[in-house]
């Protein structure tokens, strides 16, 4: 069986609860709430990056381009467009972290009742901002490299249903898809 592990590292989302969210900085919203490859997420005095890029991964039994989520720490000069003359917008914030919810899904893959995929990915991060929400979730199509954005209340309504995961496999094999909501106050 292979095992796949891509959630974000909990103890860094952990160090947030308490800090500013003063603002966030991506492309422009043209004709979705999503945008391309990368959000920078400033927290206290601390930048991070919320990427989805695409790589040459193993993709249950094929080597295939998908996009990776991943937040991590980095500068301000590194959360540049993926478009070239493209200039990103600041959306303020401005106020305190009082809990996040990290939202990751399980995806398994069997043939003939054997296990063969046992995927971990960090589907959605919410913060929760002086009681208002922001969402931030990764597209549900594989290898979209879209990151879709809300803001407002009951945020975990808006995801995406895991369920598109259960569809168009190849006779024999059997998806299985669910999803653990881990809230960090």
């Amino acid at each position: 069986m292979n095992i796949i592990d891509m959630r974000f590292d909990i103890n860094m989302i952990k160090e947030l609860i308490g800090k500013e969210f003063t603002k966030y900085k991506c492309d422009a919203f043209d004709f979705t709430n999503s945008v391309t490859q990368i959000i920078g997420i400033y927290i206290g005095e601390r930048v991070f990056s919320l990427t989805n890029i695409q790589e040459n991964v193993d993709y249950f039994g094929d080597d295939d381009d998908v996009a990776i989520c991943r937040f991590t720490e980095t500068v301000d000069d590194s959360v540049k467009s993926a478009f070239k003359d493209t200039e990103m917008i600041t959306t303020p914030v401005g106020g305190t972290i009082d809990k996040i919810l990290l939202i990751n899904e399980n995806q398994k893959l069997f043939k003939n009742d054997e296990e063969l995929y046992n995927v971990w990915l960090t589907r959605a991060i919410i913060f929760f901002v002086d009681r208002r929400e922001i969402s931030f979730e990764k597209d549900n199509v594989p290898f979209s490299e879209e990151i879709v954005i809300h803001r407002g209340y009951d945020l975990i309504e808006k995801l995406s249903d895991e369920k598109e995961f259960l569809t168009a496999w190849s006779e024999g094999l059997v998806p299985e898809c669910t999803r653990d909501i881990i809230e960090i106050a």
